[in-house]
């Protein structure tokens, strides 16, 4: 068992690696040739590896480090101060055309209003993971337009992982779900400006034994600590524990741990998330697509749902870029059109949860993925010519 395990990892891991630098030479994000090389070795073309409770378990723990990186990345103040252009922005990259892609899953894909919803829903949502790599690859990460849009993107993630709550739950418990969260999101802000706002004597009390947090195991064992509870505490109010730990990276900052211990863990976390866990989530994702046989009807139906609904989205975007962040060159649009539109780790998530408590099938997973392979190669072959 444990020999069969290492194995598979082994080609998984192999796999990804190879197609995603393959990928990134030819200047598409990596993530979509992770998804391809899973889709490979899967049922859907090979079979050599077939997706079982050990690679499942492995694609959970990946994702808690994909998405507690993304916070730890991140800042309230940020987030905060481009609140208004962010929430604009979100509309048109996110709830349009998340509308559209409802009534086209609906009219095609007939798998109950539910599961359309939710299969639309991870489709339509863009993610924050792919699209923080765009905007550090295109050194927006200080610039207005790269805040607005990370911004939008955690707004649109966050009502993401709400609609997937409410969407199976009854009306009683939707809406207590929504006010557990608010409760939940008023905790975490003021739990956070404590600890970035606080006083110089807390902040002093925070990093008094040196000793012990200059220690690096101790510094990785608090945060990953903090990342488990809040995302436990997450779950246990009805949101996803994916909610809670993006919240738990935001809490991480340097007033915490210290800045030198802050930027090692941060650094180890990214080139363990970019060597290991950002490749085996992906490539288990597309090893869990369903054979290219039982998906061939939908075929046609998945193109149509995944072109309308970029399309949509990046006239919707090319237009309300130069509305909202006052952007004029016509290049400049179509660059923050494809990057707003990157699809990725939270709808792939999204579908993940979704699949795990049984709401949605194997089928409505599988085309979520081969709409986020199709998507992410339109949204990308727009930013190779610009």
């Amino acid at each position: 068992m444990a020999l069969n395990i290492i194995i598979e990892i082994l080609i998984v891991l192999s796999a990804s690696i190879i197609l995603g630098e393959l990928f990134e030479q030819l200047k598409f994000p990596s993530v979509v040739g992770y998804l391809i090389a899973g889709l490979i070795i899967g049922p859907f073309v090979f079979n050599l590896i077939q997706n079982n409770l050990e690679l499942q378990a492995l694609s959970s723990l990946s994702l808690f480090f994909i998405i507690f990186l993304l916070g730890i990345e991140m800042k309230t103040e940020s987030v905060i101060k481009y609140l208004k252009p962010s929430l604009k922005m979100s509309i048109t990259s996110f709830i349009l055309p998340l509308i559209l892609s409802v009534l086209l899953s609906v009219f095609l894909l007939h798998f109950g209003l539910r599961q359309d919803f939710i299969v639309s829903l991870a489709i339509a949502v863009p993610s924050i993971s792919i699209i923080s790599v765009l905007i550090m690859r295109y050194k927006l990460a200080r610039d207005s337009k790269g805040i607005t849009i990370i911004g939008s993107v955690v707004i649109t993630d966050v009502i993401a992982f709400l609609f997937l709550g409410m969407a199976y739950k009854n009306a009683l418990n939707a809406i207590l779900l929504v006010i557990y969260f608010i409760v939940f999101l008023m905790i975490f802000l003021n739990v956070d400006k404590i600890l970035n706002k606080g006083s110089e004597k807390l902040r002093k009390q925070l990093t008094k034994s040196k000793k012990i947090l200059k220690s690096e195991h101790f510094g990785y064992a608090m945060i990953i600590v903090i990342g488990l509870l809040t995302g436990g505490v997450s779950q246990l109010i009805g949101v996803n524990y994916i909610i809670g730990v993006f919240f738990a990276g935001l809490i991480i900052h340097e007033g915490l741990i210290g800045k030198t211990l802050f930027r090692k863990v941060r650094r180890t976390i990214k080139r363990m998330n970019d060597g290991f866990f950002i490749p085996i989530f992906f490539g288990i994702a597309g090893i869990e697509v369903s054979s290219f046989h039982s998906l061939g009807s939908y075929i046609p139906a998945i193109i149509i749902i995944s072109v309308s609904v970029i399309a949509f989205s990046i006239i919707l975007n090319y237009f309300s870029s130069g509305k909202i962040m006052k952007i004029k060159r016509k290049q400049w649009k179509i660059k923050i059109s494809a990057i707003i539109n990157g699809r990725g780790a939270v709808g792939i998530a999204i579908a993940t949860v979704a699949f795990e408590i049984g709401v949605i099938t194997d089928l409505a997973y599988s085309i979520v993925i081969l709409s986020t392979i199709i998507i992410s190669i339109i949204a990308t072959s727009l930013l190779r010519n610009t």
